[in-house]
C-alpha cells in the first residue's frame, strides 16, 4: 500500500464538510472528487461510518451534527446533487421551494443541459442555459423567470396565490407581476 494516497479520516471529513455544508447534509460523488477524494475513497469511508447512508445513486447523506447544514432543504439538495453540477430547480419547483402561493406541484422540476432517463418524482426540463440565482443555497431558475415558465401550468386560483405571496415579499417586481398578472387575466 503507497503512503500518502490514503486520507486520515479526519483529513478526510474536512475535505467532505464544506461539501456537506453546500448540499444540506448530501455528498455527491462528482462534487467530492472535484474536492480531490476519489470515489473508491468515499465509499469505503461511508460504508464504516454509520452517519453516512447512500441517499441516491452518486449521492451519500452525511447526517453529521455540524450546525451549519440546512436539514429542511435535504431532499430537495438530494435531487439537485443527484442530477449534477449545473442542475437548477425549475419553475413550480421554484415557487414551491421558495412557498409562494399554493403551487401545491408533486416532485420537482430540474433544469438539466442534456436529457436525461425518465425518472420518478423528477421532471427534466432540458435547457442550455444557467443559473446564478440561489435560494437557500440551492441552485433555481431566477424568480421571474421561474414564474413566466410556471404560469401556463397553474390554474387560476395558483396563479393569483403565486403572484399575491410575491408582491408581498418582493415589492420590488410589482410591475412585473402586474403584467403578468394582466397577461392571465389576474387584476
Amino acid at each position: 500500500m503507497k503512503r500518502g494516497k490514503i486520507l486520515s479520516m479526519k483529513k478526510l471529513e474536512q475535505k467532505l464538510l464544506p461539501i456537506a455544508r453546500k448540499w444540506a447534509g448530501n455528498i455527491p460523488v462528482w462534487a467530492a472528487r472535484e474536492a480531490g477524494v476519489e470515489a473508491s475513497t468515499l465509499r469505503h469511508w461511508a460504508k464504516d461510518n454509520p452517519d453516512v447512508e447512500n441517499g441516491t445513486r452518486g449521492v451519500y447523506v452525511w447526517y453529521t451534527d455540524d450546525d451549519k447544514i440546512d436539514w429542511d432543504v435535504c431532499e430537495t439538495a438530494r435531487y439537485l446533487a443527484k442530477a449534477g453540477k449545473d442542475a437548477f430547480l425549475w419553475g413550480p419547483s421554484v415557487l414551491e421551494f421558495m412557498e409562494l402561493g399554493d403551487v401545491g406541484e408533486p416532485g420537482f422540476y430540474i433544469a438539466v443541459p442534456t436529457r436525461r432517463y425518465p425518472q420518478l418524482s423528477v421532471k427534466w426540463v432540458v435547457t442550455k442555459k444557467k443559473t446564478r440565482s440561489k435560494y437557500k443555497g440551492m441552485p433555481i431558475q431566477s424568480l421571474k423567470d421561474a414564474i413566466v415558465s410556471s404560469m401556463p401550468m397553474l390554474d387560476d386560483d395558483k396563479r393569483r396565490t403565486v403572484l399575491d405571496d410575491a408582491a408581498q415579499r418582493y415589492p420590488k417586481i410589482k410591475v412585473f407581476l402586474r403584467k403578468v398578472g394582466a397577461e392571465y387575466g389576474i387584476e
